[in-house]
């Protein structure tokens, strides 16, 4: 029995190297102030925690959020990251940050990710941030 639960145990620890941590605003008004971080990768979380999440309008209508990412870490690392905007209805818009964009943040740094809505009808987002390497991958 012991010999099935290592290696179960040992692929899931693989596997959640690729996962993504997610960050959510915990309100859709612009200065509501709080967010919620999802956590599927922990060692991701101790080189890119997000420490804090500002919002506000621009243009009138337009939402921008500015995302501040901290690293404990010794040496610089590298991390990914998106933001993907939803409408009010929940649904995904297309063409609203679908690319990954790569950063690399030195060690005890602290640096700010920024985004505005692709159209006032964005009204909630997220943040996607995955590591691109893990030491369980090389």
């Amino acid at each position: 029995m012991r010999r099935c639960i290592l290696p179960l145990a040992l692929v899931s620890a693989l596997t959640a190297c690729n996962t993504s941590n997610t960050v959510v605003p915990m309100g859709s008004d612009p200065g509501q102030p709080g967010f919620q971080q999802v956590l599927t990768n922990g060692w991701l979380n101790s080189k890119s925690n997000v420490t804090d999440v500002r919002q506000d309008v621009v243009s009138g209508d337009m939402k921008r959020v500015q995302v501040s990412v901290y690293s404990d870490q010794l040496t610089s690392q590298n991390f990914s990251y998106r933001f993907e905007w939803f409408d009010a209805s929940g649904m995904r818009m297309q063409g609203a940050g679908e690319a990954w964009q790569s950063r690399t943040i030195k060690p005890k740094e602290t640096i700010q990710l920024t985004t505005v809505a692709p159209s006032p009808k964005a009204t909630q987002w997220q943040l996607k941030l995955l590591d691109t390497n893990h030491p369980l991958d090389q």
